[in-house]
Formats: C-alpha cells, sequence, structure tokens
C-alpha cells in the first residue's frame, strides 16, 4: 500500500479498541477439561480418546460448562508426534477461556504415529462432538453454534488435519498449522478455506524451509493464507514445558503461539478482524514475528490509540488496494460505491500497490470533532474483478 491521504474527518473513541486485552491474555472464562472415549463409525480405532477443553462455570476437570453465555464455535486440535493432549492444555485451555470449545484428540500419541488414522479418529470427534450437543441429556448438549468448524495441528497433527479433506471437502472452513511438517498432501492445493501457517525460525524438527514454507505455498486455492515466523522459536513453542533451548524463551514462544491462534480464531469463527492489528498489524511491531499474506478475500482491521487511527489490512500481492473512510454508510452501500466516493461523506485513507508481503498498515490523525459514527471499508482489485472487505462501523459513545 503505498500513498497515505490525511484523513481530517472526525476524532472518535472506538469502543474495546484502544484498551482490548490483546489476544495471549486470558479470555472471560474460566476453563473446564473433560477426558472422553467414544466409538465412532468414522473412526479408525476401536475406541478414540479425546480431552475437551470449555468455558466452564469453574475451572476444573469435568465441571460445568457455561452454557448460558454460549453457544460456541467448535475447534479441533491434532498433536504432534509423541505428544499427548496434555502436553497442550495451556494453550487449549486459553482458548476455551475466549469461548471456543476445543476437541483435541488423544490417540496415536505413542512412539508410533499412524497419521491416517489419527486423521480419521479427528474426523470422527469433529462429528462425535455435534452429535453430543444435539443430544438431549449430554454433558456437552447445547455447547456448540452452528458455525464452521476449523482445526489446529501441530507438526505431525497438521498432516492428519489435511487429510480429511480428501475425504470430505469443506468439513472444516479454518485450518492452523503450527510448525508443520510437509508431506504428500493433495487437499493442500484444492483446499478453499483459510490457511494460517505459523514456524519457528529456530525448528531443527521440521526446519521451515522444507516443511512449513512449502506447506504454505502448496495452499494455492485458499480464500486466505498467511505464514509468520517466530524469531528465534523452535519446534515445540505451543506445548506445556520447554523441550529445548532456543533463542526466544519457551515463555514468549508460548505467549506468541496464543496470541496468533487465538486471534486467528477470533478471526475466523468470530469475524473479529480487528484482532489482526495484533497480529500483522502496528500491534505486532515490536514482536519477534515476521508474516506474508495471500488473501483473495482481504482482511480488514482497525485500531484507535488516541488521535491515531490505524487502519491495515491483507490482501492478494502486487494487486492494488484502496481504503476509504466515510460519515454515513450509504456512502458504501452500493457495489460501485468506490468510483462514487461523495467527497463531503467519504475519502480516501490509501489507494496503491498491495507490498510484496501482502500486507499494509496505515496511520490517520484525527481531530477533535466527533459524529456519530464513522464508517470504513477496502476494495482488492484483481485483473478480473474487485472483492469488498467487510464494511466497518466505528461509533462514538
Amino acid at each position: 500500500m503505498l500513498k497515505l491521504l490525511q484523513l481530517t474527518l472526525v476524532s472518535l473513541l472506538f469502543s474495546g479498541v484502544s484498551k482490548a486485552q490483546v489476544p495471549e491474555d486470558p479470555g472471560p472464562y474460566p476453563a473446564g477439561v473433560s477426558p472422553v472415549q467414544f466409538s465412532h463409525p468414522l473412526a479408525a480405532a476401536n475406541t478414540v480418546y479425546a480431552r475437551i477443553y470449555y468455558p466452564a462455570e469453574v475451572e476444573g476437570t469435568d465441571t460445568p460448562p457455561r452454557v448460558a453465555d454460549g453457544p460456541y464455535p467448535l475447534v479441533g486440535f491434532s498433536h504432534g508426534y509423541f505428544a499427548p493432549p496434555q502436553f497442550y492444555s495451556e494453550l487449549c485451555k486459553h482458548i476455551a477461556s475466549h469461548g471456543f470449545v476445543v476437541a483435541s484428540v488423544g490417540t496415536e500419541a505413542g512412539i508410533i504415529q499412524f497419521i491416517e488414522r489419527q486423521a480419521r479418529d479427528t474426523h470422527a470427534m469433529l462429528y462425535w462432538m455435534e452429535e453430543q450437543s444435539g443430544t438431549s441429556g449430554a454433558f456437552f448438549e447445547g455447547l456448540l453454534d452452528d458455525s464452521e468448524w476449523a482445526v489446529i495441528g501441530h507438526s505431525n497433527g497438521c498432516v492428519a488435519n489435511m487429510m480429511i479433506p480428501e475425504w470430505e471437502e469443506g468439513v472444516f472452513a479454518t485450518s492452523i498449522a503450527m510448525e508443520p511438517r510437509m508431506n504428500d498432501l493433495p487437499a493442500l492445493s484444492t483446499f478453499t478455506g483459510a490457511l494460517y501457517v505459523i514456524a519457528g525460525s529456530n525448528d531443527i524438527v521440521n526446519p521451515p524451509a522444507n516443511n512449513a514454507v512449502p506447506f504454505y505455498e502448496a495452499a494455492t486455492s485458499t480464500r486466505r493464507r498467511t505464514y509468520t515466523v517466530i524469531e528465534g522459536a523452535g519446534h515445540n513453542g505451543s506445548l506445556d514445558f520447554p523441550s529445548a533451548i532456543n533463542p526466544l524463551s519457551h515463555a514468549e514462544q508460548h505467549r506468541l503461539h496464543r496470541r496468533l491462534v487465538t486471534g486467528l480464531l477470533q478471526t475466523e469463527l468470530r469475524g473479529r478482524e480487528d484482532d489482526c492489528y495484533h497480529l500483522f498489524g502496528g500491534g505486532a511491531a515490536d514482536e519477534p514475528i515476521s508474516s506474508l499474506a495471500d488473501c483473495p478475500q482481504p482482511i480488514l482491521w482497525t485500531a484507535l490509540s488516541g488521535a491515531a487511527l490505524h487502519v491495515g489490512g491483507a490482501s492478494v500481492p502486487a494487486h492494488r488496494w484502496a481504503i476509504a473512510a466515510g460519515l454515513g454508510e450509504t456512502s458504501f452501500s452500493s457495489p460501485n460505491w468506490f468510483p462514487a466516493l461523495d467527497p463531503a461523506q467519504a475519502r480516501l485513507l490509501t489507494k496503491g500497490i498491495v507490498s510484496s508481503a501482502g500486507l499494509g498498515e496505515v496511520t490517520a490523525t484525527l481531530p477533535p470533532e466527533s459524529p456519530p459514527a464513522l464508517y470504513i471499508r477496502g476494495g482488492a482489485f484483481s485483473p478480473e474483478s474487485v472483492t469488498w472487505t467487510r464494511l466497518v462501523t466505528l461509533s462514538t459513545p
């Protein structure tokens, strides 16, 4: 993104942006955990073992779910080699504290790991959880909403997750791959959902150049994909405990995994794209992370810090991009709003060519006037079409 046109519209107090917690901070809910075992026609194992993490009334094992604030999105979790669900408890509890139900598969956690069996058990686990949510009297009755599913994987678990679309296309819409191992995965090139890849620069188990990079590059059909490197991190930053010596402390590696994974889930499952300010924008400027993006379905985030309005986005590298702000929602109601901007009602914040990283952010200084609301929207221009971002509404008190 190239040029910032100074915005002289308003001064705003955007509820929750300048004071909002960052994604690695604990969420509003205690996290419960329930060890389960079940049989299912889709499973490879006769008995599937799993641990379910969920928003609870009080933290603990098999404590009552917090049904009153539900239902919640379902997230599947697939572990790495020789790493049972208990190794990832802190990350899974953190995600649950933000209002997600995390189903973490526990099969194939021994010295010998059959990844296809793990994939089939994960596939079965997602459906078993949905069935339990719809079963009267079940422990998880009524806990899941009807949003599309997401999956998280670590190392070999990323391979297992991306086997599942070979058997059922569209079974989940979002996949987060932490330190993935690359493998022969036909579904990577045909997956049309959102894929977010996280790598550690010092990963000697799955060196990024041979694993995370080709994992990201193979996903050529996604509506959104990003690749984030945590500088100084190794292979096991998502685990509860240190397992190697790396330049970046394990506490920092874990914090950044909590930030990235939780923020990405909020973005995709709740439409909270403003969380990306802390992942790809100015809110991550002092963090040891760097990212690339290729997002045909663009992301638009905003954040307000005092009189500084930060507006950023992720799109397709080398395509054209424009973002405008207006005083009226009608400025953006037409599909052809951009060519017909009324200068009295809206003006450009930025326009130009998307960077080679696929990411960009601009900052506008706002004067003290205060209208009821400000509306912000962007457009990504490919040679064939235009794709509009969501419409952001910033309201004054």
